[in-house]
């Protein structure tokens, strides 16, 4: 434990460094996209979203579930939505650090501030999530039962932690593949014990479930097509996904070290097997996220696509390499963690401004509107593309959480349409008792709103326009 005393302390003070930004800037972070329309449906339905069979997602939604339940107000329910992902990610560094005693796989949690900017921002992201619930899996699977009286619920925990992980995100998958392979493979020979089993029956089985409730057709968007696979592998150095990791390799170079540090480790104490799992495993998985992405996303997708290199890099390099190292070399890498780790908070706070510019737009925008009497908005991409820095889907639901949270009579929704949308829609647009929310469940009724928290008055919708002189409004 002594060992690892310097990087727990960074890891504390890192999680403090996230709760404090997590609830100052909570706005900013729930009111985008995924997380906005969750905490929306939520609020609406008085009940928890599960998306795609992602039923992991239900433990970020119990304390916002339960306060919702309690009416507790929006302005606060927003931020408890923000803490919620923080106390998730911090109840598992604790339990793997002081319960289950495994300090050197706790440290591998940390890694993910080093690697995510974009991502703080939408606090929804399961990938994220998958970096805190991976290492607890982890270090439960090497816990050492004194009692074998307490074998089966030994097994009951594991396999409910593998649970929570595996039904997280796809992409667990091969989390819990490479925990099952550090496991097998030890010191040059297989190590196939009563856990290694459990842990593949129960990841089998999962993954037969998985397939048995189908896929989304999210999630099968991303399977490449052979056409697919042979335009990225014949222009694998062109493609968008790589350009992003070209850009940020300095952040990337952290896992790149920390693996090739592991690789020399392996073969000075001529450990084969793992030299060539974790020799193979790290850069395939890397080659693959660059050919699922291939046409490249936004800063959150990208960011979301390379996190998982920090734990295929982190876990063997802490848990095997770092403890063989000479109390003096322990320090310049420690110090190399440390200034990584303020250079990821930095990156959080200088991307702060891109979010916080949105908000306040949506913040003028409906204070016009309620100034002409007016709750219930329509803007066009054009015109969008001159008021905000980036235009998403979730505009309508974003809007009207930011507005509600000073009351429900203050209520603002401003609805996104391409600059060609049908505006004869009478039943859309000029319906007083219709509410436009996305855009693949785009008609709701006013009267289906959770009157607690929302309020929209009879009338139908105004088009916003903008120019040098400011807003103006308009019938559609």
């Amino acid at each position: 434990m002594k060992s690892y005393s310097p990087y727990l302390i960074a890891g504390h003070a890192a999680f403090v460094a996230f709760a404090f930004l997590a609830v100052w800037f909570a706005e900013e972070r729930v009111l985008l996209i995924d997380s906005a329309y969750q905490l929306f449906h939520d609020i609406n339905h008085e009940s928890i979203l599960i998306n795609d069979n992602r039923f992991s997602m239900v433990l970020s939604q119990l304390l916002p579930w339960l306060l919702i339940k309690l009416h507790v107000p929006l302005r606060w329910l927003i931020v408890a939505y923000s803490a919620s992902f923080v106390m998730l990610a911090y109840g598992c560094f604790l339990l793997t650090s002081y319960v289950l005693r495994q300090p050197r796989v706790a440290v591998v949690m940390v890694l993910t501030f080093l690697g995510m900017c974009s991502t703080f921002f939408h606090c929804i992201s399961e990938t994220f999530q998958l970096m805190f619930f991976a290492p607890m899996l982890y270090a439960l699977a090497q816990y050492k039962l004194h009692n074998p009286h307490h074998r089966f619920l030994y097994w009951s925990a594991l396999i409910l932690a593998e649970a929570v992980t595996f039904f997280i995100h796809p992409v667990a998958i091969f989390f819990i593949l490479y925990i099952i392979g550090l496991r097998v493979l030890g010191c040059n020979r297989l190590r196939i014990d009563a856990t290694s089993i459990v842990l593949f029956v129960a990841l089998a089985a999962f993954a037969t479930l998985r397939m048995l409730l189908g896929q989304s057709g999210h999630d099968e968007s991303f399977v490449p097509t052979a056409d697919t696979l042979r335009h990225a592998l014949s222009h694998f150095f062109s493609l968008n996904s790589f350009g992003f990791f070209r850009t940020w390799f300095l952040i990337y170079l952290c896992p790149i070290v920390l693996w090739a540090l592991t690789l020399v480790g392996y073969f000075r104490q001529r450990l084969w097997l793992r030299l060539a799992f974790v020799g193979l495993f790290f850069p395939a998985f890397f080659v693959l996220s660059v050919i699922v992405y291939w046409q490249g996303d936004g800063p959150i997708g990208m960011e979301r696509t390379y996190l998982p290199l920090y734990f295929f890099a982190g876990l063997p390099f802490f848990v095997d390499e770092l403890p063989r190292l000479a109390g003096w070399r322990r320090w310049p890498l420690f110090s190399y963690f440390a200034v990584m780790l303020v250079v990821g908070f930095s990156r959080i706070y200088k991307e702060i401004p891109v979010y916080a510019d949105r908000i306040e737009e949506v913040k003028h925008i409906a204070a016009y509107g309620r100034d002409h009497g007016q709750h219930k908005l329509i803007v066009t991409r054009s015109t969008a593309d001159q008021l905000f820095i980036f235009n998403i889907w979730g505009l309508a639901i974003e809007s009207m959480l930011l507005t509600a949270r000073d009351g429900a009579d203050q209520t603002v929704t401003i609805y996104l349409e391409e600059d060609d949308f049908n505006r004869s829609n009478d039943d859309f647009y000029a319906n007083p008792d219709v509410y436009m929310s996305v855009n693949w469940w785009k008609r709701w009724l006013v009267a289906d709103l959770n009157p607690h928290y929302f309020s929209l008055p009879p009338q139908g919708y105004l088009e916003l326009h903008y120019s040098p002189d400011g807003y103006s409004l308009s019938s559609i």
